[in-house]
């Protein structure tokens, strides 16, 4: 796998899109090991990078070949992951997702490794990882302090999550504001209401009376990554008309009756966890705005909930793209290293 130097070479999928320039900028920030980088997309093309390289040029997925690659991310669509798996799966190299195509089969196994780090080792052997939604991601962070130190018995979540989670919904939001503001009739074309100066308590397909697609995605993962399958959780996801940043605010009961100054010291020494409990108002959480680009999970507004016995209320901000994804996708990457060069 490692040449001589301990470097791997690296495949990125998707390469063009948002998550992969991100996923490219993180790893060469975290001094990722690489040896080689082979950038791909549906098509052939040349992107701009922000770095000193400029410019790069980009295969198309269908006329090259994986066999040399040590390590595939999936930044791509998940139409165009599953479209190309059986020829990513027949490369033997180590695949991490990040296009969600993966997470739905049982063999695959998703790693927030604040939280489970551990388990990349058998990952590795399967060569099948995946990185969860970022509110899943989010709430596994946040949640984990409080499991270790009170085991966690019901959660309750609701979700914001940013138009930049579809395909062009940034574009959507932007043209409905612009109609709205002339005084025009806005269309809607990606939702099945328009966004602009609105919510929609719908992201994903609905299930008759259930929860939607992403609710139950979100309630599933979760469940995994803590490896706590019987957790009951109810999860509700809400479209905001924001362009980045995910917002969640989380209510969890357990076994025992959480003190606020206890909870507020555990989180403060969570790993990945920025605690907001300053003397201002302002300083006792994070706005969307304040965690976009930043690779933290932000808690706050950390309190007890009278309401029942044992009960914590508490926000999350995070960014969905960037901690959400593109370092949590890295720090995994890291962990399959360590792993890998175990194996010699």
């Amino acid at each position: 796998m490692a040449n001589a130097a301990g470097e791997f070479r690296i495949a990125i999928v998707g390469a063009a899109s948002e998550l992969g320039r991100d996923l490219r900028e993180v790893l060469l920030d975290r001094a990722f090991p690489a040896s080689e980088w082979q950038l791909l997309d549906a098509a052939a093309t040349i992107l701009e990078l922000d770095d000193d390289t400029e410019v790069a040029a980009l295969e198309a997925i269908d006329t090259v070949g994986f066999a040399s690659a040590d390590l595939i991310f999936l930044c791509c669509t998940r139409e165009l992951a599953e479209q190309y798996w059986p020829k990513i799966e027949a490369s033997r190299a180590v695949v991490i997702d990040a296009s969600q195509a993966l997470v739905h089969r049982d063999d695959v196994l998703m790693v927030v490794p604040e939280v489970n780090a551990d388990s990349v080792e058998l990952a590795v052997e399967d060569r099948l990882i995946a990185t969860p939604l970022p509110a899943a991601t989010a709430l596994a962070v946040a949640l984990n302090p409080i499991e270790q130190a009170w085991r966690l018995q019901r959660v309750t979540v609701t979700c914001l999550e940013p138009v930049s989670t579809t395909p062009g919904g940034i574009e959507e939001l932007v043209r409905q504001t612009s109609d709205l503001l002339s005084g025009r009739e806005p269309e809607a074309t990606l939702w099945p209401n328009r966004i602009a100066f609105n919510l929609i308590p719908q992201v994903g397909a609905l299930s008759g009376a259930g929860p939607t697609a992403r609710e139950w995605q979100i309630q599933r993962q979760l469940r995994q990554v803590m490896d706590l399958p019987d957790l009951p959780i109810s999860a509700h996801v809400i479209r905001v008309p924001t362009f980045y940043g995910h917002g969640l605010m989380v209510n969890a009961e357990t076994e025992d009756r959480v003190d606020t100054e206890q909870a507020l010291e555990i989180l403060r020494g969570a790993p990945g966890v920025h605690l907001h409990a300053g003397e201002s108002e302002a300083e006792n959480y994070a706005t969307l705005s304040d965690a976009v680009g930043s690779e933290a999970t932000h808690v706050g507004r950390v309190r007890e909930d009278p309401t029942v016995a044992g009960g914590v209320s508490f926000w999350v901000a995070i960014d969905g793209l960037r901690k959400g994804t593109s370092v949590n996708v890295a720090q995994i990457a890291e962990c399959v290293v360590r792993e890998l060069r175990k194996l010699g």
